[in-house]
Order: structure tokens, then C-alpha cells, then sequence
């Protein structure tokens, strides 16, 4: 029906890509970190550890605060939710901005704008740690579950993309001053709140005024899925790490060959993430057993290419399928969960995952780089294993759930 005829049709269509826009921002709220703070870190006399437990501590309480934001939506409403989070988001950043400029001017000592960092990196995590699962939660309930797998992949890619642009912001941004980009991705993610609050209705939450029964996770039917997810995430920033070094050992490049090179790399694995994610699987509409399997398919021919082709070239290759393999293999995990609990858990379950992919996304440098310590390849057999072992688990729990798939 054309969305000029019906209103209700066109106003969700924009409250879907006002929420999309709010998950790319919050991607590059949690991305251009990574390049901004380094160097202002060490222009202010921060030791390189001491900048990294910055980001470590926003990254675990990511984890926790996530956990926690299940029972808060369902208190207060997933627009509420968002509107928290973004508003959050932008405050703390725009104050880490000011912190750090001031650092720079010589007004507050390396101890003190660590502390001050420290703080403000903690509450930003818990505002956006809520972002991610009220924007699903919302998303879900606005969708036909036929459309269910396109929508969150849309979600996947949607925050992707934040992730890509954050560094790359971050870089352009800096010209303007070394704490320019904080306050104008700071403005942004104002700006997102704002059009939330003006445009966005929640005509389907329904509050719980009572504290919802806990829920045991570990009884569960979606707990191995929730375990996959971990897992995704966990290969997919164990890969990132373990990049730089598989390409200077292979190739014997200096930092600066390396650097380039990696960049290219890292870009042919998100762009194949992104069309799997925002073009293939939205037109085709494909289910859960699909994905999964087209997921873990190309996912080991990924690690076969990592293994087998020594060229550059071949690592291109090798990414390009690992990013098109996570473009498959995400949607229908996620996918998968949302159909295996009841429609008042939806936010709780959202919640769960996302703090089980910050946990990934925690685990996986650590243990593919201390793979990587083992044997150039071990990492890649490592994934394949792990790939195989994912598909046997939804293989059987699909055999026990015939019903859901």
C-alpha cells in the first residue's frame, strides 16, 4: 500500500530508520574511540596501559549494564530506553571531549583526566549498553515475523557501518582540532535523541509495573543460540586482532606496509558483511535454517582460504568470505532467539545477548591472539572447529524445535 495513503505505515517507516540511524551512531560512538583517545592519551602523558584499561572498563561494564537494561525496558518503555541511552551517550561524550581538551591546555594533570575519563567511559557504557536491545525489542514488534531475519539484519548491519565510520570520522575530524570529533559526534547522537523523542511512538509497549519472575537462562531452549552469538562476536574481533599480525609475519612488511594493508582488509570484510546483511538477506527473506547454514558454510571455506592461499590476494579473498559468512551466520542466530521465547521476554532476551556479545567481543582477541602464539594457522582450524561444532548444536536443537524453525 503507498505509504502517502496510509499514514501509520509511512510514520513507522520512519521511526524504523530514525531507530536504524540511532544504532549507527551508537556504533560510532563505541568505534572512534579506538582512534581518537590514543594519541590525545599519550600527548597528555598517559602510559599506552593505562589509556588501554580506558576502554577495557567501558567494554566490561558494557557487559554487565547490558545484562541489566532487560527489566528496565519493560519498567520504563523502549523509546524511554533510547532516549536514555542516546542522551547519554552524547552528554558523557561531549564532557570526555571537554576533559581531554582541558588535559591538552595544561589545566588538569594526566592523573586527574584519567580519573575523570575513567568515570565518564563507565556511565557512557551503561547508557548506550541500553540502545541496542530497546531498538531490537521495538523493531521485533513492529515486524512481521516473516520479515524478522531481514529486520535484524538490518540491525546488524545498521550498527556495522557505525563501527566502519567511527574511525573514519575520528581521522577527517581531527583536522578540526584533536578533540573536535567528540563533540561533534556528540551533537549527533543529540540530535538522534531529539528527533526520537519528536518522532517516534511506542504504540505497542505495554510497562510492567511489577517485577517480571527471573528468568533461568541456563534452562533455557535459546541458551545455545545465545552461546553462538558469543561466539560470532567472538571470531569476528579475534579475526580483527590477529589481522595485523598474520599479514606483517606472512608478507614481512614494516608497521606502515602493514598498517595499509590491513586497511584494505578490514574494509572488504565489512563491505561483504554489510551487502550480505542490508541487501541479500532483506531481499531474499531468507529463514533461519538458511542462514545458519550459508553462515557456517562460507565461514569454513573462509578459514580454508586463510589456511591454503599465501597471497595477499588470497587473505582479500579469505576475508571477503569471512565478512559475507558473519552477514549470514549473525541474522540467523539472533533470528533464532527471538523465536524461541515469549513476546514479553523479547527485551530481556535482548538484553542477554548483547551483553553476551560484549563478552565476545571481549574474549576474542585474547584467545585468538594467544592461538595465533601457538602456530600462524591454529587460529583459523580453531574457528573452523568451532564453525563445524556451532552447526552440529542447531542441527540437533533444530531436530528438538521443529516447530520454531
Amino acid at each position: 500500500m503507498d505509504t502517502s495513503q496510509n499514514p501509520n505505515a509511512f510514520n513507522e517507516k520512519i521511526s524504523r530508520w530514525l531507530l536504524l540511524s540511532c544504532l549507527m551512531a551508537a556504533g560510532i560512538g563505541q568505534s572512534f574511540i579506538f582512534t581518537s583517545l590514543p594519541p590525545i592519551g599519550r600527548e597528555i602523558g598517559l602510559a599506552d596501559v593505562r589509556i588501554s584499561t580506558l576502554i577495557t572498563a567501558g567494554a566490561a561494564t558494557f557487559v554487565v549494564a547490558a545484562f541489566l537494561w532487560g527489566g528496565i525496558i519493560n519498567r520504563i518503555g523502549r523509546m524511554r530506553s533510547v532516549i536514555i541511552g542516546m542522551s547519554s551517550y552524547a552528554v558523557t561524550i561531549a564532557l570526555t571531549g571537554f576533559v581531554l581538551q582541558e588535559a591538552l591546555a595544561r589545566n588538569l594533570s594526566a592523573e586527574q583526566t584519567y580519573y575523570f575519563v575513567f568515570v565518564l567511559r563507565i556511565v557512557f557504557s551503561l547508557g548506550i549498553a541500553g540502545v541496542l536491545p530497546s531498538i531490537q525489542t521495538y523493531l521485533i514488534a513492529h515486524t512481521d515475523i516473516k520479515r524478522r531475519s531481514s529486520t535484524i539484519a538490518m540491525i546488524g548491519a545498521s550498527f556495522s557501518i557505525g563501527m566502519i565510520l567511527g574511525p573514519a570520522f575520528a581521522s577527517l575530524l581531527s583536522s578540526l582540532g584533536l578533540t573536535a570529533p567528540f563533540y561533534i559526534i556528540a551533537l549527533l547522537a543529540g540530535s538522534a535523541a531529539l528527533l526520537v523523542v519528536l518522532f517516534v511512538r511506542d504504540s505497542k509497549h505495554v510497562r510492567q509495573r511489577e517485577k517480571p519472575p527471573a528468568i533461568n537462562w541456563l534452562a533455557q531452549p535459546v541458551m545455545p543460540f545465545l552461546f553462538m552469538s558469543s561466539l560470532s562476536i567472538l571470531s569476528m574481533t579475534g579475526v580483527q586482532q590477529i589481522m595485523s599480525f598474520l599479514i606483517q609475519d606472512r608478507f614481512q612488511l614494516d608497521v606502515a606496509q602493514t598498517t595499509h594493508q590491513l586497511g584494505f582488509a578490514m574494509m572488504t570484510m565489512s563491505c561483504f558483511s554489510i551487502l550480505v546483511q542490508m541487501i541479500l538477506v532483506p531481499r531474499f527473506q531468507l529463514g533461519v535454517v538458511t542462514l545458519m547454514f550459508s553462515g557456517v558454510g562460507i565461514g569454513v571455506l573462509a578459514q580454508l582460504a586463510f589456511i591454503y592461499l599465501d597471497s595477499y590476494t588470497g587473505v582479500l579473498i579469505a576475508m571477503g568470505l569471512f565478512g559475507a559468512g558473519f552477514g549470514f551466520l549473525f541474522p540467523g542466530i539472533v533470528t533464532a532467539q527471538t523465536l524461541l521465547v515469549k513476546d514479553e521476554q523479547q527485551s530481556r532476551l535482548a538484553s542477554m545477548n548483547a551483553s553476551m556479545q560484549g563478552l565476545g567481543a571481549a574474549l576474542g582477541p585474547v584467545i585468538l591472539a594467544s592461538l595465533y602464539q601457538l602456530g600462524q594457522l591454529v587460529p583459523f582450524f580453531g574457528l573452523m572447529f568451532a564453525l563445524l561444532f556451532m552447526l552440529v548444536v542447531f542441527v540437533y536443537c533444530k531436530q528438538k524445535l521443529k516447530h520454531v524453525f
